[in-house]
């Protein structure tokens, strides 16, 4: 589940209960990344309220991160998340790891938000860039009431194994992310460099998903995209993304719950045009 790990979180945590509104108004989770490579740390309350909550994660360090919640059930340790999350690529997925959402990647100094509900359970928030040893709480989500999400003029929708897009714009977006699957899915977004193709994409993520060289250069521009957070199958979230006009693939890195290939070599793979 390496793909998972590979776009995960590091954070200093605050959470603040919204008030007004009526019984539906979310409750805040604040959320700061600090420090950088093994510094790196989260930092959480030990329980929230549940139901609808509105996460808030602000970047302070000076590498890209996300915000990656999981839930666990039964009695498991957070090693035993960890070693699952940044474990072999291609592996199983026990069914006792619920993915519960999260921000996704968010460039240094920046904050990005998403909001869901959040069902009671134990959770690990899990901490990590692509250096360092990925930083982790454990979070008890208590009760709450489920609420509407905002309404919004743009979505995309997961599925085994394509996607479905519908009002993406450039700059700033309000997006409905649902996994209307069964599999875990999440999306990453490359923009297409001009005159390439998604049949480029996939074979260049083939070769270099087997471990070998690939056999040209990248046809996508790897610093200019985003990422969302993994969603379980019936899951949704309303999550902000900041999008420059051009030609994106839109692409699942994680694989089934009963392992194998990622999901864009079983064709999960989508080209947008962002205007």
């Amino acid at each position: 589940m390496s793909r998972l790990g590979a776009l995960s979180l590091a954070g200093g945590v605050m959470l603040v209960s919204a008030c007004g509104g009526g019984a539906s108004a979310p409750t805040t989770l604040a959320v700061e990344a600090t420090g950088s490579g093994k510094e790196s740390k989260v930092k959480a309350p030990g329980s929230i309220e549940g139901g609808l909550v509105e996460f808030e994660f602000k970047n302070s360090t000076k590498q890209p991160q996300d915000a990656q919640l999981i839930r666990t059930e039964g009695n498991h340790s957070v090693g035993e998340v960890l070693k699952i999350v940044g474990g072999q690529e291609g592996g199983p997925i026990p069914d006792w790891l619920q993915d519960g959402g999260g921000v996704g990647e968010t460039p240094p100094g920046k904050t990005h938000s998403a909001t869901q509900n959040l069902a009671a359970g134990k959770y690990y928030l899990v901490a990590s860039s692509e250096e360092g040893k990925p930083a982790t709480a454990a979070i008890e989500v208590k009760g709450g009431s489920e609420g509407e999400l905002p309404k919004t003029s743009a979505s995309i929708t997961a599925r085994e194994y394509t996607f479905e897009t519908s009002g993406l714009k450039s700059g700033r977006n309000e997006v409905l992310f649902r996994n209307a699957g069964q599999q875990l899915h999440h999306v990453v977004g490359l923009p297409l460099l001009p005159g390439k193709t998604l049949d480029e994409v996939k074979k260049f993520v083939g070769e270099t998903g087997q471990g070998g060289r690939p056999s040209g250069p990248p046809p996508f521009d790897e610093k200019g995209g985003f990422s969302t957070t993994v969603l379980d199958g019936g899951v949704e979230q309303v999550t902000d993304l900041d999008l420059k006009p051009g030609r994106y693939a839109l692409i699942c890195f994680i694989q089934d719950r009963t392992g194998g290939p990622p999901h864009v070599m079983k064709g999960m793979v989508t080209e947008v045009d962002v205007k």
